[in-house]
């Protein structure tokens, strides 16, 4: 009789620098990673495994409910192709407007049937086809793009992290889609009062943490009643801030209780939310933010998916503001192998003047080298598209 097996996730215990596989490593969605008998033999190998990696295991996986809930429908869209020359940060700005309509017919309880899945799912769709198009300039935005306001651009931002790092670990399209969809939709249940939170100095009083504590519930059953089917969407969405360690809400659930692609949704909304300007306190470096996750990873947020979350953004992420060897001050444009050295834009010289014309830098020639962080707040505000020269892009 033929054995069963099944894909299992690699655990930390099973690996170690200089260990030669005793068997093949593959994706989540199968493909090939390493061959039995290669050597972990450096650093980066090893963290792809950990991030990455699966193993055959005798058996059948569990059935229990975090692998039994459905997707979206057959058919789901597939990622938007855009033609070369799209401008990325109007594309998000026009959907933060479709967003924000979507959501005020779902406090009225006016959409049509059907309408918020099919929409949602579009946007996801598009979403992945702008990180495919240029992922530096997506993930500048999560910087640089304050167009809407924060209910709209917050949850736009997370969508983008959420698809670089669903991208980067293969996860099947289907998940993505409901990954993406609940990214989007997150905090429905609270849009009717963030605003007043969000430029609220002094802590949440006992009423308010009582709304903040349930919003992840009223959120899934908001989209229920207006017609969300897909069940593994509205349960990342219930879970989207329950933490690790079990310190989170609503339930207060732990470790693997929580759908990883929670998990992965609750670091990309702890960035942006320390990223994100408020009216009592400007928004933190993306070096400060980046810090925070780091020294939290295995204890609010999943060892191994924090690890995968910091190398996509980087040391310095696309959009994050750099002072220069030469005293420029220059915003990060696109991410190297090296993560110490990447591409920038000098805007300002080194008396603080803007440059008439901005020049892109390479920071791994020593003249340009990055010497500090800049806060973002203190630079004027930008057009992202001029600092990554979409304008100057042709059809080819």
């Amino acid at each position: 009789m033929a054995k069963d097996f099944y894909l299992h996730p690699l655990q930390e215990e099973e690996l170690e620098l200089g260990f030669t596989l005793p068997w093949t490593v593959y994706s989540a969605s199968g493909q090939l990673l390493m061959r039995e008998g290669a050597v972990v033999d450096n650093q980066r190998k090893l963290d792809n495994l950990l991030s990455n990696g699966h193993r055959e295991k005798e058996g059948k996986p569990s059935t229990g409910e975090e692998e039994a809930e459905e997707g979206p429908p057959p058919g789901e869209p597939q990622p938007v192709t855009f033609a070369r020359n799209t401008n990325p940060f109007a594309e998000l700005d026009e959907m933060g407007y479709q967003l924000k309509g979507l959501f005020e017919r779902i406090d009225f309880k006016s959409v049509k049937p059907g309408e918020v899945e099919r929409k949602i799912y579009e946007m996801a769709a598009q979403i992945q086809g702008l990180a495919v198009l240029n992922s530096d300039a997506v993930l500048g935005a999560v910087h640089l793009n304050n167009t809407h306001e924060y209910t709209i651009q917050h949850p736009l931002h997370v969508t983008v992290m959420t698809a670089l790092v669903a991208k980067t670990l293969q996860i099947p399209q289907k998940v993505q889609l409901s990954m993406l969809a609940a990214a989007l939709t997150q905090n429905v249940g609270m849009n009717s009062y963030q605003m007043r939170l969000h430029i609220q100095a002094k802590p949440l009083d006992k009423e308010q943490r009582a709304r903040v504590d349930q919003h992840p519930l009223v959120g899934a059953k908001m989209l229920s009643d207006a017609g969300v089917t897909d069940k593994l969407w509205l349960q990342i969405i219930f879970q989207h801030h329950e933490k690790i360690n079990g310190t989170g809400y609503p339930k207060g659930l732990k470790g693997n209780e929580i759908r990883a692609e929670a998990r992965i949704i609750a670091l990309g909304d702890t960035y942006s939310a320390l990223v994100s300007n408020r009216p009592h306190r400007p928004g933190l470096s993306a070096q400060q933010s980046l810090r925070s996750i780091f020294l939290e990873r295995g204890q609010q947020f999943d060892e191994k998916l924090s690890r995968v979350f910091l190398n996509e953004l980087g040391l310095y992420p696309p959009g994050s503001c750099v002072k220069l060897q030469n005293g420029e001050t220059a915003i990060v444009i696109r991410r190297t192998s090296d993560s110490r050295a990447p591409r920038v834009t000098s805007v300002m010289d080194e008396y603080n003047q803007l440059f008439m014309r901005m020049q892109e830098r390479d920071t791994s020639n020593p003249n340009y080298a990055i010497v500090a962080n800049v806060s973002p707040h203190q630079l004027p505000r930008l057009n992202p598209t001029l600092l990554w020269g979409i304008k100057l892009k042709r059809v080819s």
